[in-house]
């Protein structure tokens, strides 16, 4: 008996709570007809916030559409979109507002049609053509909505082939990146576009960034091998290496033209692709003859194939090894970059390479810079001897926390360091810069950091945003350890920046992480945060909500409208990373 009653007292929360949530709808469908401007807009979104359960509020939002103020409008089709399937009867008012002179009307519509999916089919042809609209976001948006709807392959292909045979970047790239995140679905459509010469290159484009789930193209692929373009060939050796072990019937094929192809930057793909490719060893006598070339780069890759595909061979692993510690030395910096990257790819003597990587930390060139601190990084602990000089030194010190960074918690050593730079830092724009990085490394570090704690709270104190910001985010990182930091973090929350405020909250939530409330109003700052017009105000909003974990509906609706639409790549990211984590 009680466990009935159990049941029919939770049935009948159910019902209450399912009866309060039509009462509100009810009341947002009429405030959408408000006078006020702001009442309308906040009844859209508090309708959108309900997602999927407010299908009784479609007919009132579609009729939103024709508003008379912008804001209402894109802010009406968005909601729609936050409905989904169950917004399908707005589909054709959708379409029509593809057809709006106003840029983000375009694009919200699109959005929206995407969202509904399959039951949005009859837009397919109308976002095949503003695929080619002139403004990026209503392309992205469109192109987006065509991969959610997914029309048959006969509708889409002769689009992607106009795409990629048009040669205007604006609107390649984005289709390539569309095609892309398809993964092994788009592979069927790339097939085909090889066939078709003026579709090659971005086709092989496609294929190299899908890698090995585009093992079924290879054969199609190694046609286009055979291609008079030398830039069509060199992108095929590059998706063959990047389809790796699924491509390994094309090795002869590749071996021949790194012999024999008259154009040297195709050879160099073709090594490219032995060294991705070749696991039994084929090709060495080729590579060994190409390390003894005349060409300087050539004799490089070259070196770095030999040794990636003999691992065991100890004696052609020192030959190169010993090859490429003399390309550090070189004068061509694409030289020195495949050198430093190489040393990423297999196990080297760190007493040999260690020194050069360091003073490959003072190159001009960033790519250098990068690769060095890579490699660095996959020397785990070691290559931290000397961070403690670098951090004092103007000129490497970025570098440093950069590496300090990339190794986390093996890092822990150097946090005395860290806190003795910090403690000598000014108000100078370069210093600010660099505490905001050191800041940001100790965060990596994690817990281990803990004897951070009082330069952090005096970092939570600085009258720079960024500053501030990335002193609440190390201390949220080092949860139950920085409790002595909860009386600063509470003054912060009181700050008049958005995002100082949100990172405040956060972080006071992953050291006191039995708080919901705080999780509550952390989630509230950043979805606002995600609305600042500064772009890395937006991705550090993003990034901190993925921090936050599975936070509801609405986040993660807001976090997928940023990752579609936002005009700014690295909240893009930012916000497609954050949605990642919060499904793991």
């Amino acid at each position: 008996m009680r466990s009935l009653l159990s049941v029919l007292s939770l049935l009948v929360a159910f019902a209450a709570t399912v009866q309060a949530q039509d009462a509100d709808l009810e009341q947002l469908v009429k405030d959408i007809n408000n006078a006020d401007k702001l009442v309308r807009l906040q009844a859209l979104d508090g309708i959108a916030e309900q997602g999927g359960n407010a299908n009784d509020a479609v007919a009132a939002v579609a009729a939103a559409l024709k508003d008379s103020d912008e804001e209402v409008v894109w802010h009406a089709a968005r909601t729609l979109g936050a409905i989904g399937e169950g917004a399908a009867s707005a589909v054709p008012v959708l379409i029509a507002a593809l057809d709006d002179e106003r840029v983000k009307v375009r694009a919200y519509a699109a959005y929206a049609l995407g969202r509904i999916g399959k039951p949005a089919m009859s837009a397919a042809d109308r976002l095949i053509e503003i695929v080619f609209d002139e403004e990026v976001l209503v392309r992205r948006a469109a192109l987006r909505a065509l991969q959610l709807i997914d029309p048959p392959q006969e509708k889409t292909l002769p689009l992607v082939l106009k795409i990629l045979e048009q040669g205007d970047a604006s609107v390649i790239l984005p289709a390539l990146h569309s095609l892309a995140e398809q993964g092994k679905d788009a592979v069927p459509r790339l097939r085909n576009a090889l066939k078709y010469e003026k579709a090659q290159y971005w086709a092989c484009l496609v294929l190299a960034e899908i890698g090995p789930d585009a093992a079924e193209a290879v054969p199609e692929i190694q046609e286009v091998l055979k291609t008079a373009d030398p830039h069509v060939r060199l992108e095929a050796l590059v998706a063959l290496g990047k389809i790796g072990a699924g491509a390994k019937a094309a090795v002869p094929a590749i071996a021949a033209i790194a012999e024999h192809d008259e154009f040297k930057d195709v050879r160099y793909a073709a090594i490219y692709a032995l060294g991705e490719l070749d696991t039994d060893g084929e090709s060495r006598e080729l590579l060994l003859k190409g390390m003894k070339s005349e060409d300087e780069f050539g004799r490089t890759i070259c070196a770095w194939a030999l040794a990636k595909t003999n691992p065991t061979n100890k004696e052609l692993v020192a030959e190169a090894v010993e090859l490429l510690v003399d390309s550090f030395k070189s004068e061509d910096v694409h030289v020195r970059q495949a050198a430093a990257r190489a040393m990423v790819e297999f196990d080297v003597d760190r007493e040999i390479v260690a020194p050069l990587l360091v003073k490959a930390l003072e190159d001009k060139d960033a790519t250098v810079v990068a690769n060095a601190i890579a490699a660095l990084a996959s020397f785990g602990p070691k290559a931290l001897q000397h961070v403690d000089d670098a951090l004092t030194n103007k000129g490497l010190r970025h570098y440093a926390v950069r590496l300090i960074a990339k190794l986390g918690r093996e890092a822990d050593t150097t946090v005395p360091a860290l806190i003795a730079v910090l403690g000598e830092q000014t108000d100078s724009p370069e210093d600010l810069e660099f505490t905001r990085e050191a800041q940001f490394a100790l965060s990596a570090i994690g817990p281990a950091a803990k004897d951070a704690i009082p330069v952090l709270v005096k970092g939570l104190a600085s009258t720079d945003e960024g500053v501030a910001a990335s002193a609440a985010y190390a201390l949220g990182k080092m949860g139950d350890a920085a409790r002595a930091a909860v009386p600063a973090l509470q003054r912060a929350e009181g700050s008049d920046s958005v995002i100082i405020r949100a990172a405040s909250v956060v972080a006071l939530w992953q050291i006191q992480p039995g708080n919901p409330a705080r999780r509550i109003k952390a989630t509230s700052l950043l979805l606002k945060a995600l609305e600042d017009e500064r772009e890395l105000v937006r991705a550090g909003a993003a990034t901190m909500l993925g921090e936050l974990g599975n936070v509801g509906e609405r986040a993660t609706a807001k976090l997928q409208e940023v990752r579609d639409n936002d005009a700014a790549e690295i909240v893009r990211q930012a916000a497609g990373e954050a949605l990642k984590k919060m499904a793991s």
